[in-house]
């Protein structure tokens, strides 16, 4: 009864026990040993792992999450096996504001970069958080080209192709389709503007493709008919089963793996594609 009873407590405020016998409280043995066991031995293995060759320094892997909240989740991100092993890692909705310092941030063996969109220091739905190893060749650091309420952060590596422009975006529910395509439209005019430029989009469209719309047609007609993309998920990316994260590239031939990970802190799953180089493809063929 003690167990049911403070099971149901949500805070310690105003919680008074009365009668306490301390002698009805006891605690199995079999609970001590297995709960010892857990914290010296048991080895806890994740659901899903990335699938990447991590032999080849010419593979890089890119993951992206809808993080609700880095601010919160931040412990949980730091230990999570994924995040470790990827090269570079794109947190949307992070709710970061003005007041919140790097250091509080930082992942070991990464460089933090922060697209605040709401440069105050109210928390909101926007920001992202880019991280990036430390011995990746960055060309150009991440930088800002937010439009339409749409967050757009643009990142250049030298690998595992030159001129590679990994491009991070967040789309939120209210910023309409028309909105969106325009966004999207001054990202290839003024960034990739060369249909050549090898090029990845990671982001959180809010759009589901598992459900004819006009705005999935919408989308689709401007990424995959008029511009070439590759859309690489096939899969629901939410714990509600919609497919709203989104991966588009025009390089797929160099893809590696691509698919969907586990995450206990986020409604989100992480969403992850690994390039290697043509070279390294020619010489595994």
């Amino acid at each position: 009864m003690h167990y049911v009873g403070l099971s149901r407590v949500r805070n310690s405020c105003s919680l008074h026990v009365l009668n306490l016998n301390e002698k009805k409280i006891k605690v199995s043995d079999k609970v001590k040993n297995e709960m010892n066991r857990l914290r010296t031995e048991a080895i806890l293995k994740p659901l899903a792992v990335l699938q990447v060759n991590i032999d080849s320094p010419q593979t890089k892997t890119v993951l992206f999450q809808n993080v609700r909240s880095l601010h919160l989740h931040i412990h949980d991100v730091r230990t999570d096996y994924n995040i470790q092993k990827a090269d570079v890692n794109i947190f949307v909705e992070t709710k970061l504001c003005l007041s919140d310092r790097d250091d509080t941030y930082q992942l070991p063996g990464f460089s933090l970069y922060r697209n605040d969109f709401n440069q105050s220091n109210i928390r909101t739905s926007y920001g992202t958080a880019v991280y990036i190893k430390n011995d990746l060749n960055c060309t150009e650091i991440p930088y800002r080209l937010n439009t339409n309420d749409v967050e757009i952060t643009v990142t250049v590596l030298g690998h595992p192709v030159p001129n590679f422009h990994i491009v991070g975006i967040y789309r939120s529910k209210i910023v309409r389709i028309s909105q969106f395509i325009e966004a999207l439209t001054h990202l290839h005019n003024s960034v990739l503007m060369k249909p050549t430029i090898p090029v990845v989009l990671l982001g959180d469209f809010n759009i589901n493709l598992m459900q004819d719309g006009t705005e999935q047609k919408a989308l689709k007609a401007f990424l995959i008919t008029n511009k070439g993309y590759t859309q690489l998920i096939n899969q629901y990316t939410t714990d509600y089963r919609t497919q709203i994260d989104h991966i588009y590239t025009n390089v797929p031939h160099l893809l590696q793996s691509t698919g969907t990970l586990e995450s206990y802190y986020s409604d989100h799953k992480p969403i992850f594609m690994s390039l290697t180089s043509l070279e390294t493809l020619t010489l595994s063929s």
